[in-house]
């Protein structure tokens, strides 16, 4: 009865309750795994690697588009989502931004980064007015740090920031909530949780946002928490993804009983 009512709940609202999370399998499909996600407060925006999805906090499919591989993680900002992207088809090579209207997902815009990235692109969010990105690496690098690219609005370059930490294929997801910023990894780290500004570390979290989070409201003792994504490799051989509530408990990051 519980999940009926939160599920007829946000359906007649078409926003998340700030009293609760509960978790949500997103009802499409693709031929590629999850990269990334965000939420405008009413909506969630899934990037896949071949497609990109816009579902009810239910998980309800509202819109989605087919997209070229590789779109990686993704974030929304005033009405639209910007797709870190490592474009790998025959007619095309290279990285951009992606934009696309929130409304029905239709192409809004692109930006070309124009300086090389030799493991392409992942992780992307917006802050304090501006945009920031994390650069991936090669899956046999052993380069001891990771780097975070600062742009504005415009996608002019204004920083490049040194995250250290070995992972594989780099910064995965980035995500800035609760005054922080929160990075994803395929390393045995897994989560950076990072101060503002200079993305120095604050501590590394055993639970992984390598697919994606976003904020959430915060817990009732005021605890910040998070949305966290999960891949689901289904049997017909597409993929689909689900996602659940984390909060920050005595400095750590664990799931929601």
């Amino acid at each position: 009865m519980k999940s009926f009512l939160y599920a007829l709940l946000v359906l007649v609202t078409g926003a998340l309750p700030t009293f609760a999370a509960q978790p949500i399998t997103c009802q499409a499909e693709a031929s590629g795994h999850l990269q990334g996600f965000d939420a405008d407060g009413s909506f969630i925006y899934w990037s896949m690697f071949t497609n990109l999805v816009k579902t009810d906090f239910t998980g309800r499919v509202v819109a989605q588009r087919a997209v070229d591989p590789h779109h990686g993680d993704c974030c929304v900002h005033n009405g639209k989502v910007y797709v870190a992207t490592q474009n790998r088809t025959k007619e095309r090579h290279g990285v951009f931004i992606n934009v696309y209207s929130c409304d029905d997902l239709r192409p809004a815009g692109e930006f070309t980064i124009n300086f090389p990235f030799e493991g392409g692109i992942d992780g992307i969010t917006y802050a304090d007015g501006f945009f920031y990105v994390g650069e991936g690496k090669p899956k046999d690098s052993m380069q001891p740090f990771n780097w975070v690219h600062k742009f504005t609005p415009e996608f002019v370059a204004v920083d490049k920031i040194k995250v250290p930490g070995q992972t594989t294929y780099g910064i995965q997801t980035i995500t800035f909530a609760h005054g922080f910023f929160w990075l994803g990894t395929y390393s045995k780290e897994r989560t950076y949780q990072c101060a503002p500004g200079d993305f120095k570390l604050v501590t590394h979290h055993e639970v992984d946002i390598s697919v994606g989070a976003f904020a959430l409201p915060k817990g009732p003792g005021g605890e910040p928490r998070l949305m966290v994504a999960r891949n689901i490799k289904k049997e017909n051989g597409l993929w689909t993804a689900s996602a659940a509530p984390a909060i920050l408990k005595d400095g750590r990051l664990v799931m929601e009983k």
